[in-house]
């Protein structure tokens, strides 16, 4: 059996602190970010391995929370591209459903009409608006994550607000 030195302790420590306290707010994140709960927790296991690998690589100077958010964003981006890259093609021609059945998506989009308009929104305005409506960051904090001053972060959550109410009434 190996013996941890001080260390070791200290980060493994380090890091089951930061995973309890931030699993579930990333979590929640993520699945904002993905609209599936099922690949959102893949995703969040990932970037915490990620940030166990590169944690001696951070700047100690700049905040935990905004590096964890922001590799659970690029590890996101980077799922959803993959995703988009990837289409599937009907192994079977199955006739649609008759006119008056429904399908489970058609049901899940009639009862997600704020989920849906999110979608609708770039990248750029979701996820500040994301990060500040439903998780309660600053907008300092939420420009740290995403690599930008706070004026611009300020400015894409007022043209987000304005988008999002636009597609929202569309609907």
């Amino acid at each position: 059996m190996a013996v941890l030195n001080d260390a070791q302790i200290s980060y493994t420590l380090c890091i089951e602190l930061l995973y309890e306290e931030y699993q579930h707010p990333l979590l929640a994140y993520i699945t904002r970010l993905v609209s599936d709960r099922e690949a959102a927790e893949d995703l969040c296991q990932e970037t915490f391995i990620k940030a166990l690998r590169c944690w001696h690589q951070r700047d100690t100077s700049a905040s935990v929370a905004a590096w964890l958010y922001r590799i659970a964003t690029n590890t996101a981006y980077d799922f959803l591209r993959r995703r988009r890259r990837i289409r599937f093609t009907p192994l079977l021609d199955i006739e649609p459903p008759p006119h008056g059945g429904h399908t489970m998506e058609s049901r899940l989009d009639e009862g997600e009409p704020v989920q849906r308009a999110l979608s609708q929104l770039p990248d750029i305005y979701r996820l500040p608006l994301v990060l500040h409506s439903c998780e309660g960051h600053s907008t300092q904090e939420i420009a740290d994550a995403l690599g930008c001053s706070n004026s611009a972060i300020k400015t894409r959550l007022f043209r987000a607000r304005e988008r999002f109410r636009e597609v929202y009434q569309s609907n």
